[in-house]
């Protein structure tokens, strides 16, 4: 899926283009024993400033940065939080000095010295929320506005959710001690991470857009309503934040629907640019908005009821719990397409989440069989 829709954003990207191309600077910076990676397309305005997801470097901000420099033709940030992507760990002996207030000295460390440390819109994805949110409560007068994509909000990881999350995720902890130390210590701090935001209230000067994806991230009911809920609370609290829900999307909203993400940041962004200058960017904004919305209804015409889309369906159900039916969704995908190494491969994966081993390692060989570079079946097979 994801795929699929970095492919139609590429088409998009001639109905954007302009004559000229903005500089693109890739820098480490020092910011006090390490470097931090900051990727930067140059622009004029006030800067938007992007937080990535736990787990995630500045790359996945990829698709939304193009059609951004064109809508709103300001500088963009993105940068690798300390441990990810190309950025360097704090040589910090204790373990709590690498939490999220030494990460975010490190970010306004790195910001001063490239230049970018006065007015800023911050957009941050999941766990990127508390780092928007504590960055905001740090400079309430220079950050102009926040858009949030599905972001974690303090509401939501109460002390049953944070207990039972560092209980589930103790052999992650053990084993990215030595394999991922971004990781390590994001998790290991987590517990932490949420109390220092909650000790900083989110400034109700601020204005906010929150996007929220329909489709929670794990398949519980229960929790899908808590997340939901503390949205809500969150927009609720303050008549400068909007409430946005992302129709058929999940939690990487912006990867399925990037044209709903550029419009509400581009919408969050027009007020810096001043009376004359707005009605411009949102013209912009909207025609991007037309031909995105156009091109991605007729791809998906051209997608439904393709490989691809039985795929991403059986996928949906499989993290639903509804595992009977997923599995007959990726039957009828091997029926349409025997010669897919793919379609068989995902049967086998629903097959082992039923516990049905047998049926799994006929459908992880069959996808061998197609496709001898499934490295992932092959891998499988050997623990079968």
């Amino acid at each position: 899926m994801k795929s699929y829709l970095a492919a139609l954003l590429f088409c998009l990207l001639p109905l954007l283009a302009r004559p000229t191309q903005a500089q693109t600077i890739d820098t480490l910076v020092d910011v006090g024993g390490y470097r931090l990676h900051f990727h930067i397309i140059k622009g004029q305005g006030t800067p938007i400033l992007f937080e990535a997801g736990g787990g995630d470097d500045a790359q996945v901000w990829e698709p939304l940065l193009q059609p951004l420099a064109q809508v709103t033709g300001t500088t963009l940030i993105t940068y690798d939080r300390a441990g990810f992507g190309k950025s360097e760990v704090s040589r910090a002996a204790d373990d709590t000095q690498h939490g999220i207030l030494s990460g975010l000295q490190g970010l306004e460390t790195g910001l001063r010295k490239l230049g970018y440390n006065k007015e800023l819109l911050l957009v941050g994805h999941s766990y990127g929320g508390f780092y928007t949110s504590l960055y905001a409560a740090r400079h309430p007068r220079q950050v102009k506005a926040v858009v949030l994509l599905d972001v974690m909000l303090p509401g939501f990881a109460t002390e049953t959710f944070l207990a039972g999350m560092m209980r589930d995720m103790q052999a992650d902890i053990a084993k990215n001690k030595t394999e991922h130390r971004g990781r390590y210590y994001q998790t290991l701090n987590y517990p932490a991470t949420v109390q220092a935001v909650r000790n900083a209230p989110f400034p109700a000067s601020i204005p906010v857009i929150d996007v929220v994806a329909e489709q929670f991230f794990m398949p519980n009911p229960t929790e899908a309503a808590r997340w939901k809920a503390a949205h809500q609370q969150f927009a609720a609290a303050q008549p400068n934040r909007e409430s946005l829900t992302a129709y058929g999307c999940g939690h990487y909203l912006f990867h399925e629907n990037p044209a709903l993400a550029v419009s509400a940041i581009a919408k969050a962004y027009a007020p810096t640019r001043g009376p004359q200058q707005s009605p411009d960017l949102l013209q912009r904004s909207l025609r991007y908005s037309v031909e995105a919305t156009n091109e991605l209804k007729k791809r998906e015409t051209d997608y439904r009821h393709s490989e691809s889309d039985l795929n991403s369906w059986g996928y949906t159900l499989l993290r639903q719990g509804e595992t009977q039916k997923a599995l007959e969704i990726f039957k009828l995908n091997t029926v349409l397409h025997p010669q897919s190494g793919n379609a068989f491969d995902s049967l086998a994966e629903a097959y082992l989440a039923s516990g049905n081993k047998e049926l799994a390692k006929t459908n992880y060989q069959k996808s061998v069989e197609l496709n001898p570079k499934n490295i992932n079946a092959v891998e499988v097979l050997k623990t079968l």
